[in-house]
């Protein structure tokens, strides 16, 4: 079930940053920066301690308790981006805190969800295995146990190879996702990871490339990209035509100035259809940074105009504490509008964006890269072409030289027209600027003759 499509009131346009030809796009690090800073600073004003132990965030950032999702999440932010943060603590305690304890294989070391009836969840529990896994932390006194948390995700792995919300709960495209990428951190050989690759590209197809929430659903622009995320960490060698395939539905089909604000629910049954309890989910998605994300893992090389004006559609906006925008709880300050965003930023600040076999031009003032499926082509023939700038440049370097030869080629109209005899134009005109030819000539010479200075 999805929803229109939403803008996150809780970001402030900003003034656009216009491209400078058709073609072209800009990515202005400074404005990237300034961007990031906004937004942890919001996280660090929206942290909030819990009435037991530690604290964190809820994933609406307007209210005041903590959940534990959206505390990994705000954690996981500051170690992705190497960023310090003075609760760092507080927020593994909190974790800690909530990790399930029974006597139940599947239950034992997963987290729950406010909303799934105390049983954890992969929607909670792979998320948080993912951070600990990130932060190293598995090792540090009062953190959450790291193997009871791997292990519960291998155990409530379905047959075919992918995750529901828990063992026995249909597959889902999100789910699988989200527990691969927690176990591609914690051990990128476990099989399980295998099987689950399996599971998402089993039934993919040069005519079926794309993934929507379910292998049977419509595809989305959200799920596509978040897959091809998941393939790169979990099967990195993996560059088939169906996974190129992949890449090009997710470039036709991307709307860099839209935002792709959408929530995906769907209900859980623990114990089967029939059986309850039952209680519904709800996946907060915003597919433009997700697919700003993938692109930039295109194995053919980045599509510099296409990432770039996504790019410039989130830099329009500028992040804001949502307490102080008095927003309600309309979901819409969703602490997960703001991670997508951060990830998306974290991964454009983080380039070099090369591939193998792609070629690097150092040019005075700026550094070009030409893909590696251009090689065969003249650097010139993949730029735009400004023959305009490539005068102007000429006329200042050589402007001396251009004036004597229009004093020249007046000098001989004026012989023509027999304003002066030829006599004249040999003294008066040739002979001075040979001398200051030879003249310029010497000096040049002179210059490269005289040895270097001694070093005392």
């Amino acid at each position: 079930m999805n929803t229109p499509p939403l803008i996150p009131p809780a970001i402030r346009p900003a003034p656009p940053v216009a491209d400078p030809a058709p073609g072209v796009a800009v990515l202005d690090t400074a404005v990237l920066s300034a961007r990031l800073d906004e937004s942890f600073d919001v996280l660090r004003d929206t942290y909030a301690s819990a009435q037991g132990t530690g604290g964190g965030w809820y994933h609406e950032l307007t209210r005041p308790e903590p959940g534990a999702t959206a505390t990994a999440l705000g954690l996981l932010a500051f170690v992705e981006a190497r960023r310090p943060f003075e609760h760092f603590d507080e927020g593994l305690a909190f974790l800690a805190a909530r990790q399930s304890v029974s006597t139940e294989p599947l239950r034992d070391g997963g987290w729950a969800t406010k909303t799934s009836l105390g049983m954890p969840v992969v929607e909670a529990t792979a998320w948080i295995a993912r951070f600990l896994a990130s932060a190293r932390c598995d090792l540090r006194p009062g953190a959450p146990d790291l193997r009871r948390a791997h292990r519960w995700l291998l155990r409530n792995q379905n047959a075919d190879g992918g995750w529901g919300s828990m063992h026995g709960c249909p597959s889902r495209t999100w789910l699988t996702c989200l527990a691969l990428r927690a176990l591609v951190r914690l051990d990128p050989f476990e099989p399980a990871v295998t099987h689950g690759v399996e599971w998402l590209t089993a039934d993919r197809t040069l005519h079926r490339p794309a993934w929507g929430p379910t292998p049977t659903a419509a595809p989305t622009v959200t799920h596509t990209a978040f897959t091809l995320l998941t393939l790169v960490e979990a099967a990195p060698d993996r560059r088939d035509e169906r996974v190129l395939a992949a890449y090009d539905w997710l470039r036709e089909h991307l709307d860099p100035a839209g935002s792709d604000v959408w929530i995906e629910t769907y209900d859980v049954a623990p114990h089967g259809p029939a059986a309850k309890p039952v209680w519904r989910l709800a996946l907060w998605h915003y597919g433009l940074p997700l697919a700003l994300a993938a692109l930039l893992q295109d194995p053919r090389g980045v599509p510099g105009p296409l990432v770039g004006r996504a790019f410039r559609t989130l830099m329009r906006e500028e992040v804001v504490d949502p307490r102080l925008g008095g927003l309600g709880g309309d979901g819409l300050s969703s602490l997960w509008t703001l991670w997508w965003r951060l990830e998306a930023l974290n991964a454009l600040s983080r380039p070099p964006l090369l591939r193998d076999g792609d070629l690097v031009y150092w040019l005075p003032d700026a550094t070009v890269v030409q893909h590696a499926h251009a090689r065969g082509r003249p650097l010139s023939s993949v730029l735009p072409g400004r023959a305009h700038r490539h005068v102007l440049r000429l006329l200042r370097r050589h402007w001396a030289a251009l004036a004597l030869a229009l004093v020249a080629l007046g000098s001989l109209v004026g012989v023509a027209v027999d304003l002066w005899d030829w006599r004249d134009f040999w003294l008066s005109v040739i002979l001075p600027i040979v001398l200051t030819v030879m003249q310029e000539a010497m000096k040049r010479r002179r210059t490269q003759q005289q040895p270097p200075p001694a070093v005392r």
